[in-house]
């Protein structure tokens, strides 16, 4: 047999692979984040503005990274979308192929390791954009602008799926087609052409997907800059931080030492540079602004494919193959050990964790092992098709155990009725499979609402006429921040504007019902502006409801740190007038918007009572500012006081 018979079996292998590994769709789920992936759903089915009524991460396209698709969408365009993507994959495998010529097997078998949407690529966001830096390099290269078309194609589809990279995709591309025509790469009227192209096609999908596009912008810089303060945690032990840190130095010693081997070189390939450095230092950013198992192992699995880039179009680089091949072994040995200590170090555990969950779960609950063969039931490329002609978007409010745990009393659903609602903080599974008629705000989850600007945002929602007629809402903890300095306005006007009408006690826990009674701004009485002291007490005075607002800067190494790995994190300690003391880690944008100091607000006890205006919660009677990282802060800020107007 030919070597090209050969590589075209391996194509065909390889895309069998490629659709027993993935699937078109899931269907409707519970927790923190499968609630946004449904808000975002709901947002799409009733025809929502993206960047004003609807202000997150994800956009209008953002179902072709989460799988679970809107009503009306069939998922057939899910196989052309995933049939796009794998197209690019094996255009860039027959790159490698033709580079190795004879010895093509070993790139068939780095494909098949690093290539897959088994690791990190399920991110397809990053998949998308690690793509457009291929085709722009591919165009670098090789002056064909067929690539540069790709690019833009993939460029738009970022900007619909997930804004915030978007931005960094639309700069690199605008910064390479100027780059292009200036190293006369293409003719400058290419690269006006090609950028027209662009434009219209953004404002071309903008229109037909309901997308704001200056508030997406707007709305999307806002929550990047929040975005690290209020999510930024380590979920790891520092020991296995620090270790998988070391592995991460260990893959850049290895690229610096062949960068300086191959220093005569170096301008003939710093575009190459520049964009695997930028990829590298976004995904490091993600994977380390919450440092968890899964984040960093997505970052591993990233840095393979950035060394492929290498190996495909570095010029007269020697020893790239030898780079591609040590950085995977390094991301093997970093992925088994994320994959061992997430599993508790159990053997067994760590084993089972290669297979699909309910496989995995099958077999600890019948202690047969036989059962591990199942998983070719459920990973084989049969399985794939035969679930684009089974898919029933009313299957996402069949689930038995679902509908268990999240299926609302009759007398509740019968109350809200055809009326509007909202939930409180972050539970949407609830309005999703309760079929409720959404009506969220902006920010549409509490945790997400984590600077000034964003509880504002809310906060003129819920005061406003188009308010929601009802909220489902509770208090919870994250990420050890009090649960009611998060989107403080949505709170306060829950108390103002609406009236607590109904207990909902559900298997998981309870809710509050409220209904709108009226709505309109809330108004503050603002207080002298004062300055305060690093690590000193701030008296908090008897003035009824009173808001603390202050402007807490970080320092230049804390702009450093936050910039390059996290920022440092700053604690409110909270002393009662019992005596008793409480410490809060307190994001500084939310900080700047106010947190509310007159009482204590933390259990659902606490929160009955403050919508209530009852007496029985906790008064304040001074804060501190403090941080185990002091030297992160500046030692002086502003801050004062606002009452609640009556």
């Amino acid at each position: 047999m030919s070597s090209k018979a050969q590589q075209n079996l391996f194509f065909i292998f390889f895309s069998l692979l490629y659709f027993s590994t993935g699937s078109p769709y899931i269907y409707a789920s519970v927790g923190i984040d499968p609630s946004w992936t449904e808000s975002l759903v709901m947002a799409i089915n009733q025809g929502f503005t993206f960047g004003k009524d609807f202000i997150f991460n994800y956009g209008p396209l953002g179902y072709l990274n989460t799988l679970l698709l809107p009503e009306g969408v069939s998922p057939w365009l899910m196989f052309f979308f995933h049939l796009f993507v794998l197209a690019n994959y094996l255009f860039i495998i027959k790159l490698s192929f033709d580079k190795l010529g004879r010895e093509w097997w070993k790139s068939a078998i780095v494909a098949v390791v690093i290539f897959l949407p088994w690791g990190f690529f399920a991110d397809i966001t990053f998949t998308l954009f690690y793509l457009m830096l291929f085709w722009l390099l591919y165009v670098h290269q090789t002056r064909n602008t067929v690539g540069l078309l790709i690019a833009v194609i993939l460029a738009v589809l970022i900007f619909h799926i997930k804004v915030n990279l978007s931005l960094i995709a639309y700069t690199v591309f605008t910064g390479s087609l100027i780059y292009f025509a200036l190293s006369k790469r293409i003719a400058s009227r290419t690269g006006l052409i090609v950028l027209v192209f662009l434009l219209v096609l953004t404002y071309a999908f903008a229109g037909l997907l309901n997308v704001s596009l200056p508030d997406y912008f707007g709305a999307s810089l806002k929550i990047i800059d929040a975005y690290q303060d209020g999510q930024a945690v380590n979920i790891m032990t520092n020991k296995e931080l620090f270790l998988l840190l070391g592995f991460e130095g260990l893959v850049v010693l290895l690229v610096l030492i062949h960068l300086v081997k191959n220093l005569a070189w170096f301008k003939d390939n710093i575009f190459l540079y520049l964009l695997v450095a930028l990829a590298w230092f976004l995904c490091f950013k993600q994977a380390h602004t919450a440092v968890a198992h899964y984040n960093v192992f997505g970052f591993f699995l990233f840095l393979p494919v950035l060394a492929v880039l290498i190996f495909l179009f570095a010029d007269r680089f020697k020893g790239s193959g030898k780079l591609l091949v040590t950085v995977l072994i390094i991301q093997l040995m970093a992925t088994q050990f994320i994959r061992l200590s997430y599993t508790q170090y159990s053997a067994k555990n760590y084993f089972l964790f290669f297979f699909p969950d309910a496989v995995a779960q099958e077999v600890k609950d019948s202690q047969n092992s036989l059962e591990l063969f199942k998983t070719f039931t459920q990973k084989n490329p049969i399985n794939y098709f035969k679930r684009l002609i089974t898919y029933d978007y009313q299957n996402n409010f069949k689930g038995e155990k679902l509908n268990e745990i999240r299926l609302l009393p009759a007398h509740i659903r019968a109350k809200i009725n055809e009326q509007t609602v909202d939930i409180i903080p972050w539970e949407i599974s609830y309005v999703f499979l309760n079929k409720l008629n959404y009506n969220p705000r902006p920010i549409i989850q509490t945790y997400q609402a984590n600077s000034d600007w964003l509880a504002e945002v809310n906060e003129k929602k819920y005061t406003s006429n188009s308010a929601p007629d009802y909220v489902l809402a509770n208090v919870h903890d994250y990420r050890e921040q009090n649960p009611l300095w998060m989107d403080k306005g949505v709170y306060l006007a829950l108390r103002e504007n609406y009236s607590l009408t109904d207990t909902v006690d559900m298997p998981e826990e309870t809710y509050f019902l409220f209904e709108k009674q009226k709505s309109g701004a809330i108004e503050y009485q603002k207080m002298n502006s004062q300055t305060g002291l690093w690590d000193t007490q701030i008296e908090i005075p008897e003035a009824g409801d009173l808001y603390l607002h202050a402007d807490i800067e970080y320092s230049i190494p804390g702009k450093i740190a936050r910039l390059l790995f996290q920022p440092p994190y700053l604690r409110c300690l909270v002393t009662y007038r019992d005596g008793t003391e409480e410490s809060f880690r307190i994001p500084p944008p939310i900080l700047k918007g106010g947190i509310l100091v007159s009482e204590r607000v933390v259990t659902n006890d606490d929160f009955n009572r403050f919508v209530q205006e009852l007496s029985g919660n906790k008064k304040p009677e001074r804060v501190k500012f403090w941080s185990t990282m002091g030297w992160g802060f500046k030692k002086e800020f502003d801050y004062h006081f606002e009452i609640v107007v009556p």
